[in-house]
């Protein structure tokens, strides 16, 4: 609050001004067992953190560099093919869409993506399943084939212009399109941006016809790669991005974001029984020394930080996409020219998770907290206690529930491309309800929760209904 006083007192007691760096451990110093003072940071505790900090970056782009080139074996082996059958006829259906959208048809230009996505979802395959055929729009889950048509022919030739533009930051995870692996970068074709902002408008785009435009104004190509390499190469990209979400979903829940305590690094042994006493009592000096100078949460004392990138945090986000990128259970339904369902839908799951997570994630701490939640303990978001001391002055939604609303149709919509991916999307929704129930079964229960859950459900289903192999059903 503006007029607040500058001396006034976190929860936890801790002054408002004591510094709060990331992987730092702001320890009160209690003589005789109340908090006096905090101890100032040393001068190369900021430094520690900043080399932590580009050391855990570089491992996971190692990490994501390696998850992405060991997918690539069948590709560096066999070239830039599609491997096995339901890969084949996926093919197949992207081709179908990429034809109706933008291909050849309607004099060259295709019908757009209102009229061709229709088209796609009426279409009778007369060639398979002879003589009966297949109706392909409503028994097939097109997410994969409505990725490979969006990467094709609107994402990755923004991506290519802006690396070859400004390169910097674009050509860092430029590892995607690896040329000594793949070939990719020599079989792109290279087209006029202005021509291809004609031929967009043609096709009922006007979005796309407005992004090339603007390509053209800011001198950059339009590249393209052919869909049978970007349906071969998208099970490798989803594999490394699999692999990042999987990590930020263990750096969500390990870390202790927005509260007033770091999380506790220390050994397996440390809460065994007769053996951990000892663990500790040897081993806490030494630790508190490296907690001290290094500004690492190493310690089993009760050391403070409201930094979200705890030490222990960073090492377990780290260490789950080292085994995430070699685990042989999504490592064999993420090779190269496996155009499979899989392949995306491993993502898209993770991803629910992830955001899942998010949404219960805490809220703030300090006066930002007193005045989101007036007299609630802790921060405890919960709907009676916060009716009781507002019924008087109307109901008004804490920061953490608008938050949790939010994160919560960003959950829905996840899962939403998680049905459009898999029929396996039956699997996530029964575990976040799982979850959610769990939660109240174990006295968790909050606003937070109830508007994540109610969001994402709403969100969700709503969406999910729009695919035509699931409907209303």
């Amino acid at each position: 609050m503006a007029g607040a006083a500058p001396n006034k007192k976190q929860p936890n007691g801790t002054s408002p001004t004591a510094a709060n760096i990331p992987f730092a451990s702001t320890t009160a110093a209690a003589n005789d067992g109340n908090s006096k003072s905090i101890r100032k940071n040393p001068p190369l505790r900021g430094l520690f953190a900043l080399v932590l900090l580009l050391l855990a970056i570089r491992q996971a782009h190692v990490f994501l560099t390696r998850a992405y080139t060991i997918r690539l074996e069948a590709i560096k082996e066999y070239g830039l093919i599609i491997h096995e059958f339901d890969p084949y006829f996926n093919f197949r259906a992207a081709t179908y869409l990429f034809d109706h959208v933008y291909g050849t048809l309607n004099g060259g230009h295709g019908y757009g993506w209102v009229r061709g996505w229709k088209m796609f979802c009426e279409w009778f395959d007369y060639k398979v399943w002879y003589p009966l055929g297949r109706p392909v729009g409503t028994t097939i889950y097109p997410g994969m084939q409505v990725t490979a048509v969006w990467l094709t022919k609107c994402w990755l030739p923004i991506w290519f212009g802006l690396n070859e533009k400004f390169g910097g930051f674009f050509s860092v995870i430029g590892f995607f399109f690896d040329d000594s692996v793949s070939g990719v970068k020599k079989k792109m074709v290279t087209k006029s941006a202005r021509k291809v902002s004609a031929y967009f408008q043609a096709s009922n785009d006007p979005i796309m016809s407005a992004v090339a435009s603007l390509m053209h104004n800011m001198g950059m190509k339009w590249k393209e790669m052919s869909l049978n390499d970007v349906c071969c190469l998208m099970p490798a990209w989803f594999g490394a991005l699999t692999t990042l979400v999987t990590g930020f979903l263990a750096l969500e829940c390990s870390a202790h974001f927005c509260h007033d305590h770091g999380n506790k690094f220390g050994t397996v042994f440390d809460d065994l029984p007769f053996i951990g006493y000892y663990i500790r009592k040897i081993t806490t000096p030494i630790r508190k020394k490296l907690t001290y100078y290094s500004g690492l949460d190493i310690t089993t004392n009760t050391n403070k930080s409201s930094s979200s990138l705890q030490t222990a945090s960073l090492f377990s986000m780290l260490a789950t996409m080292f085994f995430m990128s070699i685990i042989p259970a999504h490592l064999m339904r993420s090779v190269g020219g496996g155009f499979d369902n899989e392949s995306v839908a491993v993502f898209a799951m993770t991803l629910v998770f992830y955001c899942w997570t998010r949404a219960l994630r805490g809220g703030t701490s300090g006066a930002k907290a007193e005045d989101d939640c007036v007299h609630v303990v802790e921060g405890e978001d919960n709907v009676g206690a916060y009716i009781r001391e507002k019924q008087d002055q109307g109901f008004k939604l804490s920061s953490r529930t608008r938050a949790a609303v939010f994160y919560g149709c960003v959950t829905g919509i996840a899962y939403f491309y998680m049905v459009m991916s898999w029929g396996g999307y039956v699997f996530v929704i029964n575990l976040v309800g799982a979850h959610a129930g769990t939660m109240v079964l174990l006295g968790r229960h909050s606003s937070k929760l109830h508007a994540a859950y109610s969001s994402f459900y709403f969100v969700g289903t709503a969406l999910a209904t729009r695919v035509p192999v699931v409907g209303l059903s």
